[in-house]
């Protein structure tokens, strides 16, 4: 394995475990906490943090991820050999497929389907209650545990190789 590209594996790694830290925290006590601050206060929150997070560092890093897994995935397979290279095709596809396509076909309908409710409605809060909070946080928590095993996967290539 080349000097830049161990480079980059290590950098990813840290990438993969910092975005399942930001997931980590909504899956374990964000989402709950608006949820206690009352239905309206928290549905207002999430869709204020839905718009905001467009332009964050966190979406420059999470659609990195996207483009940096896909690289390390193709090169891997093509320029490395036994276990390093399964364990990298696997993170990189664990990151894709379990993170970036999870957020892709099932956090962002959720939040544009939120984003287009009056949060004062019924039908806002009878969404956030029966549809939104339990959906969004299960699909939240896959894609914690994919960004953890996607790091767990690359750390194994790097220390075996």
């Amino acid at each position: 394995m080349s000097l830049w590209f161990l480079l980059l594996c290590a950098l990813t790694l840290i990438a993969y475990a910092a975005i399942g830290g930001v997931f980590l925290a909504f899956s374990d006590f964000i989402m709950r906490s608006f949820d206690l601050v009352g239905n309206q206060a928290g549905i207002e929150t999430m869709q204020v943090l839905n718009v905001e997070i467009m332009r964050s560092v966190f979406m420059a890093l999470f659609m990195g991820l996207a483009v940096l897994s896909l690289f390390i995935l193709v090169y891997a397979a093509f320029n490395l050999d036994g276990t390093p290279r399964n364990l990298l095709v696997l993170a990189g596809g664990t990151y894709l497929l379990g993170v970036f396509a999870v957020t892709a076909a099932g956090n962002v309908p959720l939040n544009n389907q939120l984003a287009a409710l009056a949060p004062t409605t019924s039908q806002a809060l009878t969404f956030w209650k029966e549809t939104y909070m339990t959906r969004w946080v299960t699909l939240n928590s896959v894609r914690t545990l994919a960004c953890f095993i996607a790091s767990g996967l690359t750390l194994g290539a790097l220390v075996i190789r």
